[in-house]
């Protein structure tokens, strides 16, 4: 099922499987579905809703500002915020506590 707003197209799905297919997830709401062998593809530019989901042998695309980010999280790393990247990487899997901001004392 997909929705409509102001040109851009939502996807809500519950349940599903998608197999083999290319998905971008920015402004997608899915619930109990299952990605197999799909391409997946974060641009960043909208929320993206997921609930329970499974991926399986999937490959990852970050484009826009979403590669932006990657990239510079990875710059940040190798030019010695490697505290401060593994901080938020521990945080994402629920694993200590939040990242300090940049620069707060």
């Amino acid at each position: 099922m997909a929705k409509e707003r102001l040109g851009v197209t939502f996807v809500i799905a519950k349940d599903q499987t998608f197999t083999g297919l290319t998905i971008c997830l920015d402004g997608g709401t899915f619930s109990n579905c299952r990605f197999e062998r799909c391409t997946i593809i974060i641009s960043g530019v909208l929320p993206i809703s997921l609930e329970n989901p499974r991926f399986v042998d999937c490959q990852w695309s970050f484009i826009g500002p979403a590669s932006t980010t990657v990239s510079f999280m990875a710059a940040m790393y190798r030019a010695g915020a490697k505290d401060l990247i593994e901080a938020t990487c521990n945080s994402i899997m629920g694993k200590g506590p939040r990242p300090s901001a940049l620069g707060a004392q």
